[in-house]
């Protein structure tokens, strides 16, 4: 497994655990009916923390173990996939985009709705690590 796909794992889990955590919490206060914004606009701080934490160690153990891999440069089978999977990852974005702010017009709060489009966002950047780890695993054909 090259770097650029251990990385892209990191990626993946780091943003599944710590952005899976708040979506879940945020839904769950906000079915209890006790949307307190600022509170839960707060959580994002231990999110970010969280994420960054999960990058950093993930990759200084993966730079620890293999120092040669961590220092190479994208060659052109790894541009490829990365502009193949950010391509991917844009359309659900889009969509993702126009669903939130097409239920804004008739069924969401601003709160909600800032937090739809933030979960699209998310959703496309594991969809667009998904399709790059998918990629690296059959390659470029497949």
């Amino acid at each position: 497994m090259s770097f650029q796909e251990k990385s892209r794992w990191i990626a993946l889990a780091a943003n599944l655990v710590a952005w899976g955590w708040y979506f879940v919490t945020v839904g769950h206060l906000l079915a209890a009916g006790v949307p307190d914004e600022r509170r839960l606009l707060a959580l994002m701080i231990p999110v970010i923390i969280v994420i960054t934490i999960i990058h950093i160690v993930g990759h200084v153990i993966v730079a620890v173990l293999k120092p040669g891999e961590a220092t190479s440069e994208l060659d052109e089978r790894d541009k490829a996939i990365a502009r193949r999977a950010a391509a991917i990852g844009y359309n659900v974005l889009c969509l993702g985009i126009v669903i939130a702010l097409g239920s804004t017009l008739y069924y969401w709060n601003t709160f909600v709705a800032v937090n739809a489009v933030m979960f699209a966002f998310i959703l496309a950047e594991c969809v667009r690590y998904g399709v790059e780890i998918a990629t690296y695993r059959r390659g470029l054909a497949g």
